[in-house]
Protein backbone atom coordinates (compact mmCIF):
# COMPACT_ATOMS: atom_id res chain seq x y z
CA UNK A 1 0.00 0.00 0.00
CA UNK A 2 1.36 3.42 -0.88
CA UNK A 3 2.93 4.99 2.24
CA UNK A 4 1.75 8.45 1.21
CA UNK A 5 -1.86 7.23 1.21
CA UNK A 6 -1.50 6.02 4.79
CA UNK A 7 0.05 9.33 5.86
CA UNK A 8 -2.76 11.27 4.15
CA UNK A 9 -5.45 9.12 5.79
CA UNK A 10 -3.93 9.46 9.26
CA UNK A 11 -3.42 13.22 8.79
CA UNK A 12 -7.00 13.92 7.69
CA UNK A 13 -8.47 11.69 10.37
CA UNK A 14 -6.27 13.43 12.96
CA UNK A 15 -7.81 16.72 11.82
CA UNK A 16 -11.25 15.26 12.56
CA UNK A 17 -10.18 14.51 16.14
CA UNK A 18 -8.38 17.76 16.88
CA UNK A 19 -10.31 20.45 15.04
CA UNK A 20 -13.22 18.90 13.20
CA UNK A 21 -16.52 17.56 14.34
CA UNK A 22 -17.84 14.04 14.80
CA UNK A 23 -21.29 13.98 16.30
CA UNK A 24 -21.67 11.19 18.84
CA UNK A 25 -25.32 11.81 19.59
CA UNK A 26 -27.48 8.73 19.62
CA UNK A 27 -30.42 9.74 17.41
CA UNK A 28 -33.97 8.54 17.57
CA UNK A 29 -34.58 5.53 15.36
CA UNK A 30 -34.12 7.03 11.89
CA UNK A 31 -34.52 5.83 8.33
CA UNK A 32 -30.73 5.63 8.06
CA UNK A 33 -30.58 3.33 11.08
CA UNK A 34 -33.33 1.23 9.61
CA UNK A 35 -31.43 0.92 6.34
CA UNK A 36 -28.20 0.01 8.12
CA UNK A 37 -29.97 -2.58 10.25
CA UNK A 38 -31.61 -4.10 7.18
CA UNK A 39 -28.29 -4.21 5.35
CA UNK A 40 -26.53 -5.95 8.24
CA UNK A 41 -29.32 -8.47 8.76
CA UNK A 42 -30.21 -9.24 5.14
CA UNK A 43 -27.18 -8.47 2.97
CA UNK A 44 -23.96 -9.20 4.85
CA UNK A 45 -22.83 -12.83 4.49
CA UNK A 46 -23.28 -13.51 8.22
CA UNK A 47 -25.90 -15.28 10.29
CA UNK A 48 -27.32 -12.19 12.01
CA UNK A 49 -29.61 -14.35 14.17
CA UNK A 50 -26.52 -15.52 16.06
CA UNK A 51 -25.44 -11.99 16.98
CA UNK A 52 -26.63 -9.21 19.24
CA UNK A 53 -26.54 -6.12 17.03
CA UNK A 54 -25.85 -2.84 18.85
CA UNK A 55 -25.51 0.68 17.45
CA UNK A 56 -22.39 1.96 19.22
CA UNK A 57 -22.01 5.32 17.58
CA UNK A 58 -23.68 7.70 15.16
CA UNK A 59 -21.53 10.40 13.55
CA UNK A 60 -21.90 13.28 11.12
CA UNK A 61 -18.30 14.02 10.05
CA UNK A 62 -17.31 17.47 8.90
CA UNK A 63 -14.00 19.06 8.04
CA UNK A 64 -12.91 22.15 9.98
CA UNK A 65 -12.69 25.48 8.20
CA UNK A 66 -9.06 25.56 7.06
CA UNK A 67 -9.68 27.66 3.96
CA UNK A 68 -9.61 24.72 1.58
CA UNK A 69 -11.29 24.84 -1.79
CA UNK A 70 -15.05 24.49 -1.40
CA UNK A 71 -15.17 21.71 -3.97
CA UNK A 72 -13.54 19.44 -1.41
CA UNK A 73 -16.37 20.16 1.02
CA UNK A 74 -18.59 17.85 -1.00
CA UNK A 75 -16.86 14.93 0.67
CA UNK A 76 -18.27 16.01 4.03
CA UNK A 77 -21.06 18.39 3.14
CA UNK A 78 -23.34 17.57 6.05
CA UNK A 79 -25.07 14.78 4.12
CA UNK A 80 -22.63 12.19 5.45
CA UNK A 81 -23.68 9.83 8.23
CA UNK A 82 -21.47 7.18 9.80
CA UNK A 83 -22.98 4.42 11.91
CA UNK A 84 -20.81 2.01 13.91
CA UNK A 85 -22.31 -1.30 15.02
CA UNK A 86 -21.09 -4.09 17.27
CA UNK A 87 -22.16 -7.62 16.46
CA UNK A 88 -21.51 -9.92 19.41
CA UNK A 89 -22.06 -13.57 20.12
CA UNK A 90 -20.45 -15.95 22.59
CA UNK A 91 -17.54 -16.83 20.34
CA UNK A 92 -17.54 -14.11 17.70
CA UNK A 93 -17.51 -10.31 17.61
CA UNK A 94 -17.58 -8.05 14.53
CA UNK A 95 -17.41 -4.29 14.06
CA UNK A 96 -19.44 -2.94 11.13
CA UNK A 97 -19.14 0.67 9.98
CA UNK A 98 -21.70 1.99 7.48
CA UNK A 99 -21.24 5.24 5.56
CA UNK A 100 -24.31 6.95 4.11
CA UNK A 101 -24.53 9.98 1.83
CA UNK A 102 -27.91 11.62 1.22
CA UNK A 103 -29.47 8.59 2.86
CA UNK A 104 -27.77 6.08 0.55
CA UNK A 105 -25.33 3.46 1.79
CA UNK A 106 -22.15 3.60 -0.27
CA UNK A 107 -19.39 2.23 1.96
CA UNK A 108 -19.29 -0.50 4.59
CA UNK A 109 -16.32 -1.88 6.51
CA UNK A 110 -16.37 -5.04 8.63
CA UNK A 111 -13.60 -6.22 10.95
CA UNK A 112 -13.59 -9.31 13.15
CA UNK A 113 -12.64 -8.53 16.75
CA UNK A 114 -13.00 -12.01 18.20
CA UNK A 115 -13.27 -15.53 16.86
CA UNK A 116 -14.49 -16.31 13.36
CA UNK A 117 -17.45 -14.90 11.46
CA UNK A 118 -20.60 -16.99 11.68
CA UNK A 119 -21.78 -17.07 8.06
CA UNK A 120 -25.38 -17.34 6.92
CA UNK A 121 -24.49 -20.45 4.91
CA UNK A 122 -21.53 -22.48 3.72
CA UNK A 123 -19.89 -20.92 0.67
CA UNK A 124 -17.93 -22.98 -1.82
CA UNK A 125 -15.31 -20.26 -2.17
CA UNK A 126 -14.83 -16.49 -1.90
CA UNK A 127 -16.17 -15.88 -5.42
CA UNK A 128 -19.36 -17.71 -4.42
CA UNK A 129 -19.62 -15.53 -1.30
CA UNK A 130 -19.08 -12.38 -3.39
CA UNK A 131 -21.78 -13.39 -5.86
CA UNK A 132 -24.23 -14.13 -3.05
CA UNK A 133 -23.45 -10.74 -1.51
CA UNK A 134 -24.17 -8.99 -4.83
CA UNK A 135 -27.47 -10.85 -5.22
CA UNK A 136 -28.67 -9.74 -1.79
CA UNK A 137 -27.24 -6.25 -2.24
CA UNK A 138 -29.10 -5.87 -5.53
CA UNK A 139 -32.38 -6.68 -3.79
CA UNK A 140 -31.51 -4.19 -1.02
CA UNK A 141 -30.30 -1.30 -3.19
CA UNK A 142 -32.52 -1.85 -6.27
CA UNK A 143 -29.38 -1.29 -8.39
CA UNK A 144 -28.84 -3.71 -11.26
CA UNK A 145 -25.74 -5.80 -10.57
CA UNK A 146 -26.53 -8.75 -12.86
CA UNK A 147 -23.66 -8.02 -15.27
CA UNK A 148 -21.18 -7.88 -12.40
CA UNK A 149 -22.53 -11.12 -10.92
CA UNK A 150 -22.20 -12.88 -14.29
CA UNK A 151 -18.50 -12.00 -14.38
CA UNK A 152 -17.96 -14.02 -11.19
CA UNK A 153 -19.01 -17.28 -12.83
CA UNK A 154 -16.30 -19.97 -12.80
CA UNK A 155 -13.52 -17.65 -11.56
CA UNK A 156 -10.69 -18.70 -9.28
CA UNK A 157 -10.49 -15.85 -6.78
CA UNK A 158 -7.14 -17.08 -5.47
CA UNK A 159 -5.50 -16.00 -8.74
CA UNK A 160 -5.07 -12.45 -9.96
CA UNK A 161 -7.17 -11.89 -13.06
CA UNK A 162 -8.73 -9.27 -15.29
CA UNK A 163 -12.07 -10.08 -16.93
CA UNK A 164 -13.70 -7.83 -19.51
CA UNK A 165 -17.31 -7.72 -20.71
CA UNK A 166 -17.94 -4.93 -23.21
CA UNK A 167 -16.94 -1.73 -21.37
CA UNK A 168 -17.04 -3.37 -17.94
CA UNK A 169 -13.84 -4.72 -16.39
CA UNK A 170 -13.47 -6.89 -13.29
CA UNK A 171 -10.06 -7.02 -11.62
CA UNK A 172 -9.43 -9.74 -9.05
CA UNK A 173 -6.50 -9.15 -6.72
CA UNK A 174 -5.32 -11.79 -4.28
CA UNK A 175 -2.74 -11.01 -1.60
CA UNK A 176 -1.86 -13.83 0.78
CA UNK A 177 -0.87 -11.95 3.92
CA UNK A 178 -1.74 -14.69 6.38
CA UNK A 179 0.09 -14.27 9.62
CA UNK A 180 -0.29 -10.50 9.42
CA UNK A 181 -3.12 -8.19 10.45
CA UNK A 182 -4.46 -8.07 6.86
CA UNK A 183 -4.83 -11.82 6.42
CA UNK A 184 -5.51 -13.60 3.14
CA UNK A 185 -7.17 -10.79 1.18
CA UNK A 186 -9.16 -10.98 -2.05
CA UNK A 187 -10.53 -7.91 -3.80
CA UNK A 188 -13.11 -7.66 -6.60
CA UNK A 189 -13.13 -4.34 -8.45
CA UNK A 190 -15.51 -3.40 -11.24
CA UNK A 191 -14.86 -0.35 -13.42
CA UNK A 192 -16.53 0.95 -16.54
CA UNK A 193 -14.01 2.13 -19.12
CA UNK A 194 -15.20 4.84 -21.49
CA UNK A 195 -12.78 6.50 -23.91
CA UNK A 196 -9.87 5.15 -21.90
CA UNK A 197 -11.10 6.59 -18.59
CA UNK A 198 -11.96 4.23 -15.72
CA UNK A 199 -15.07 4.95 -13.66
CA UNK A 200 -15.28 2.87 -10.53
CA UNK A 201 -18.61 1.16 -10.06
CA UNK A 202 -18.10 -1.20 -7.16
CA UNK A 203 -15.39 -2.71 -5.01
CA UNK A 204 -15.89 -5.74 -2.72
CA UNK A 205 -13.21 -7.12 -0.40
CA UNK A 206 -12.79 -10.28 1.68
CA UNK A 207 -10.18 -11.14 4.30
CA UNK A 208 -9.51 -14.72 5.38
CA UNK A 209 -12.70 -15.70 3.58
CA UNK A 210 -14.85 -13.21 5.51
CA UNK A 211 -16.49 -10.07 4.13
CA UNK A 212 -14.22 -7.07 4.81
CA UNK A 213 -15.98 -4.23 3.05
CA UNK A 214 -17.40 -2.69 -0.09
CA UNK A 215 -17.69 0.62 -1.91
CA UNK A 216 -20.48 1.40 -4.37
CA UNK A 217 -19.93 4.63 -6.32
CA UNK A 218 -23.19 4.16 -8.22
CA UNK A 219 -25.16 5.37 -5.21
CA UNK A 220 -23.15 8.58 -4.93
CA UNK A 221 -21.73 9.62 -8.31
CA UNK A 222 -23.11 9.84 -11.82
CA UNK A 223 -21.08 9.95 -15.00
CA UNK A 224 -21.35 13.11 -17.09
CA UNK A 225 -19.96 13.84 -20.55
CA UNK A 226 -17.26 11.24 -21.21
CA UNK A 227 -15.74 13.08 -24.20
CA UNK A 228 -11.94 12.97 -24.40
CA UNK A 229 -10.64 15.45 -26.98
CA UNK A 230 -7.19 15.94 -25.47
CA UNK A 231 -4.53 13.26 -25.94
CA UNK A 232 -1.92 12.38 -23.34
CA UNK A 233 0.77 14.16 -25.33
CA UNK A 234 -1.40 17.26 -25.71
CA UNK A 235 -2.14 17.28 -21.97
CA UNK A 236 1.58 17.19 -21.18
CA UNK A 237 2.25 20.00 -23.65
CA UNK A 238 -0.53 22.09 -22.07
CA UNK A 239 0.94 21.47 -18.61
CA UNK A 240 4.45 22.38 -19.72
CA UNK A 241 3.21 25.63 -21.23
CA UNK A 242 1.05 26.45 -18.20
CA UNK A 243 3.84 26.28 -15.62
CA UNK A 244 5.83 28.91 -17.52
CA UNK A 245 3.64 31.43 -15.69
CA UNK A 246 3.24 29.43 -12.47
CA UNK A 247 4.89 30.42 -9.20
CA UNK A 248 4.53 29.91 -5.47
CA UNK A 249 5.50 32.18 -2.59
CA UNK A 250 7.63 31.34 0.43
CA UNK A 251 6.90 32.73 3.90
CA UNK A 252 9.59 35.38 3.47
CA UNK A 253 7.80 36.64 0.33
CA UNK A 254 10.35 34.97 -1.93
CA UNK A 255 8.56 34.06 -5.18
CA UNK A 256 9.68 30.80 -6.80
CA UNK A 257 9.20 30.41 -10.55
CA UNK A 258 11.01 29.36 -13.78
CA UNK A 259 10.91 25.61 -13.13
CA UNK A 260 13.04 23.08 -14.99
CA UNK A 261 11.22 19.82 -15.66
CA UNK A 262 12.70 16.36 -16.17
CA UNK A 263 10.42 15.63 -19.10
CA UNK A 264 11.14 11.90 -19.41
CA UNK A 265 9.74 11.38 -15.89
CA UNK A 266 6.45 13.15 -16.59
CA UNK A 267 3.35 11.16 -15.66
CA UNK A 268 -0.10 11.79 -17.19
CA UNK A 269 -3.10 9.69 -16.14
CA UNK A 270 -6.66 9.89 -17.42
CA UNK A 271 -9.09 9.67 -14.52
CA UNK A 272 -12.51 11.02 -13.47
CA UNK A 273 -13.23 13.78 -10.99
CA UNK A 274 -16.12 16.09 -10.13
CA UNK A 275 -16.80 19.24 -12.10
CA UNK A 276 -20.10 20.09 -10.43
CA UNK A 277 -22.32 18.37 -7.90
CA UNK A 278 -21.49 14.64 -7.83
CA UNK A 279 -21.05 14.27 -11.58
CA UNK A 280 -17.82 12.77 -12.89
CA UNK A 281 -15.92 14.01 -15.93
CA UNK A 282 -12.61 12.78 -17.37
CA UNK A 283 -9.47 14.82 -16.80
CA UNK A 284 -5.74 14.41 -17.20
CA UNK A 285 -3.78 14.34 -13.95
CA UNK A 286 -0.29 15.47 -14.99
CA UNK A 287 2.70 15.31 -12.65
CA UNK A 288 5.75 17.27 -13.79
CA UNK A 289 8.85 16.14 -11.90
CA UNK A 290 11.44 18.88 -11.46
CA UNK A 291 15.15 18.39 -12.12
CA UNK A 292 16.03 19.68 -8.65
CA UNK A 293 14.49 20.35 -5.25
CA UNK A 294 13.16 23.89 -5.11
CA UNK A 295 12.73 25.98 -1.93
CA UNK A 296 10.15 24.44 0.37
CA UNK A 297 11.25 20.89 -0.57
CA UNK A 298 9.22 21.12 -3.79
CA UNK A 299 10.05 18.30 -6.20
CA UNK A 300 7.10 18.26 -8.62
CA UNK A 301 4.04 20.13 -9.86
CA UNK A 302 0.62 18.53 -10.23
CA UNK A 303 -1.93 19.80 -12.74
CA UNK A 304 -5.51 18.89 -13.55
CA UNK A 305 -6.60 19.37 -17.16
CA UNK A 306 -10.13 18.74 -18.43
CA UNK A 307 -10.00 16.08 -21.12
CA UNK A 308 -12.74 17.64 -23.24
CA UNK A 309 -11.59 21.28 -23.38
CA UNK A 310 -7.93 21.17 -22.37
CA UNK A 311 -8.58 23.79 -19.68
CA UNK A 312 -6.23 23.72 -16.67
CA UNK A 313 -8.47 23.78 -13.60
CA UNK A 314 -5.85 22.91 -11.03
CA UNK A 315 -2.13 23.54 -10.50
CA UNK A 316 -0.16 23.06 -7.31
CA UNK A 317 3.37 22.31 -6.13
CA UNK A 318 4.16 18.95 -4.53
CA UNK A 319 6.61 19.06 -1.63
CA UNK A 320 8.71 16.23 -0.21
CA UNK A 321 9.24 16.27 3.53
CA UNK A 322 7.83 18.70 6.05
CA UNK A 323 10.30 21.52 6.69
CA UNK A 324 10.31 24.95 5.11
CA UNK A 325 7.12 24.36 3.15
CA UNK A 326 5.68 27.20 1.07
CA UNK A 327 3.09 29.22 2.93
CA UNK A 328 1.13 30.26 -0.13
CA UNK A 329 0.86 29.88 -3.88
CA UNK A 330 -0.02 32.27 -6.65
CA UNK A 331 -3.55 32.98 -7.82
CA UNK A 332 -3.38 30.19 -10.39
CA UNK A 333 -3.02 27.61 -7.66
CA UNK A 334 -5.69 26.07 -5.48
CA UNK A 335 -5.80 23.30 -2.88
CA UNK A 336 -5.89 19.85 -4.37
CA UNK A 337 -9.21 18.48 -5.51
CA UNK A 338 -7.62 16.15 -8.01
CA UNK A 339 -8.78 13.04 -6.16
CA UNK A 340 -11.57 14.51 -4.07
CA UNK A 341 -14.11 12.17 -5.57
CA UNK A 342 -12.62 9.16 -3.87
CA UNK A 343 -13.14 8.26 -0.24
CA UNK A 344 -9.90 6.26 -0.20
CA UNK A 345 -7.92 9.50 -0.55
CA UNK A 346 -5.13 10.37 -3.03
CA UNK A 347 -4.32 7.71 -5.57
CA UNK A 348 -1.29 5.98 -6.94
CA UNK A 349 -0.19 6.78 -10.45
CA UNK A 350 -1.46 3.54 -11.88
CA UNK A 351 -4.72 3.11 -10.00
CA UNK A 352 -6.78 6.16 -9.11
CA UNK A 353 -9.20 4.32 -6.88
CA UNK A 354 -7.37 1.61 -5.04
CA UNK A 355 -10.05 0.16 -2.79
CA UNK A 356 -8.20 -3.02 -1.92
CA UNK A 357 -8.64 -4.94 1.28
CA UNK A 358 -5.64 -3.37 3.00
CA UNK A 359 -7.08 0.11 2.59
CA UNK A 360 -10.58 -0.96 3.61
CA UNK A 361 -9.34 -2.63 6.78
CA UNK A 362 -6.95 0.21 7.61
CA UNK A 363 -9.65 2.84 7.23
CA UNK A 364 -12.03 0.68 9.24
CA UNK A 365 -9.55 0.39 12.10
CA UNK A 366 -8.74 4.12 12.12
CA UNK A 367 -12.42 5.04 11.91
CA UNK A 368 -13.20 2.69 14.81
CA UNK A 369 -10.44 4.28 16.92
CA UNK A 370 -11.88 7.72 16.20
CA UNK A 371 -15.37 6.59 17.15
CA UNK A 372 -14.09 5.12 20.44
CA UNK A 373 -12.13 8.28 21.26
CA UNK A 374 -15.13 10.46 20.49
CA UNK A 375 -17.37 8.38 22.74
CA UNK A 376 -14.75 8.48 25.51
CA UNK A 377 -14.63 12.27 25.35
CA UNK A 378 -18.41 12.53 25.61
CA UNK A 379 -18.55 10.09 28.53
CA UNK A 380 -15.79 11.99 30.30
CA UNK A 381 -17.66 15.29 29.88
CA UNK A 382 -20.91 13.78 31.19
CA UNK A 383 -19.16 12.39 34.25
CA UNK A 384 -17.97 15.84 35.32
Amino acid sequence: MNRNKIVCMVFLLAIFITTGEISTVQPSYSSTQAQAQTFIENVLPIDSSKYNITLRNYGVPSLPDINVDKQNDRLYDGNEEVLTYSLDSKDSSIDVICHFNDGNLYICYATTRKGEVITDKAYANVADAAKSFLEKYQAYSKLDSTEMMAMLENVDATKNATITSKDLTLTITHKDLRGTFFGDSINFRWVRIVNGCEYLLMDVAFSDGAFAGFTDHRTRYSIGDTTVNISKEEAIAIAMNYIKNYSYRMSDNLVISDFNVTEDKTVAILKPTMREDNILYPHWSVTLYLNQTYPGSVTSILLGIWADTGEVFFCHYQAYGGSGLPSDANSNSQPSNDNSVYEQLPSSENNEVSSNTNQIILVAVITTVIAVLAIAIVVKKRSK
